[in-house]
């Protein structure tokens, strides 16, 4: 090699290493912003699933207290996992005797507004036979019933 032939550059210049860390920005950018869209989505269906067994319990409650409650609404409030909710419970006939649709709505409590789930459910009376166990009275694993 002759003094005057120029010398090849071995390694990247300025300019594609900076292009390459733009290159690089914009895909950690894209990652990050898919992480943040994810981590959302699994709080809101955490949220959600909560209050559904917020309306599981509700109406399972009411099946095993053992009373037809009356054609009306009532409201009250719950904390479930450190969120304080706000439920609707609308009983209504179904032109059945001695039988409701239950209809319970959950929402925050200090969003009421903002409906969460909605949960639809069905109850009976408890039979008249009093030697009948009713069908929301425990069973005892010894032969007998609680009544």
């Amino acid at each position: 090699m002759s003094s005057s032939t120029p010398r090849l550059a071995r390694g990247f210049t300025l300019l594609e290493v900076l292009v390459a860390l733009v290159i690089v920005g914009f895909g950690l950018t894209a990652v990050f912003n898919q992480l943040s869209q994810s981590l959302l989505t699994a709080q809101i269906i955490r949220e959600r699933t909560l209050a559904h067994w917020v309306a599981m319990d509700r109406i399972a409650e009411l099946r095993l207290s053992g009373v037809l409650p009356d054609v009306g609404e009532r409201t009250d409030q719950i904390e479930m996992a450190g969120i304080e909710w706000e439920y609707v419970i609308e009983f209504s006939n179904v032109g059945v005797d001695n039988f409701r649709r239950v209809d319970v709505r959950v929402s925050y409590a200090d969003k009421p507004d903002q409906l969460v789930t909605e949960l639809a459910g069905f109850m009976g009376a408890p039979p008249d036979n009093p030697g009948q166990a009713p069908a929301w009275a425990p069973i005892d694993p010894f032969g007998g019933s609680e009544n």
